[in-house]
């Protein structure tokens, strides 16, 4: 087992997110728990080989996003794993994940989120809707109209279904 780093050393804290699925919830806590020192470690650790790595750290940020990080949540946006795309879509969206007082605007990421409703994968589409649909409950009838129009013309049936609840119709 790597030997764990000191508590100020968040690099190596990040690091150990690739290590073993049973470390990585004391890791999780503990970069939580050191709060905004350890985010600049946690947005670097978004550039990670490891998509685990990158997936946590979305995770992470998604919690303890501030100003400076929510660009890296929007570069993330072109990964290459799915499933770090669909939770940066969600840590851009969500209000309810937030611990501080950062709220991304939603215009640093609604252009990226509305390209990805043309996605060939299903899924990153469903996340895109969902992250789309919460812009819509902050009164973007801009977006509401686009989910509308996901809702008619999408190729998946349940995916249109979603697109119509989130457009509110």
């Amino acid at each position: 087992m790597p030997r764990t780093p000191a508590n100020a050393d968040y690099d190596g804290w990040v690091k150990q997110l690739a290590v073993s699925s049973s470390r990585r919830q004391e890791v999780k806590q503990h970069l939580l728990a050191a709060g905004a020192a350890a985010v600049p470690a946690i947005r670097r650790g978004l550039r990670h080989d490891n998509p685990t790595v990158r997936r946590l750290c979305v995770n992470l940020l998604d919690r303890l996003v501030d100003d400076e990080a929510v660009p890296d949540l929007v570069a993330v946006l072109d990964d290459d794993d799915v499933e770090v795309v669909k939770r940066a879509l969600h840590a851009l969206a969500c209000d309810a994940c937030k611990s501080g007082e950062c709220r991304p605007g939603d215009d640093l990421f609604v252009p990226k989120a509305v390209e990805l409703l043309r996605h060939p994968n299903p899924d990153l589409r469903a996340g895109a809707i969902d992250a789309l649909g919460q812009v819509v409950k902050r009164g973007r009838a801009d977006v509401a109209a686009i989910l509308a129009d996901v809702a008619e013309h999408d190729t998946d049936r349940g995916l249109r279904g979603m697109a119509r609840r989130h457009a509110g119709r």
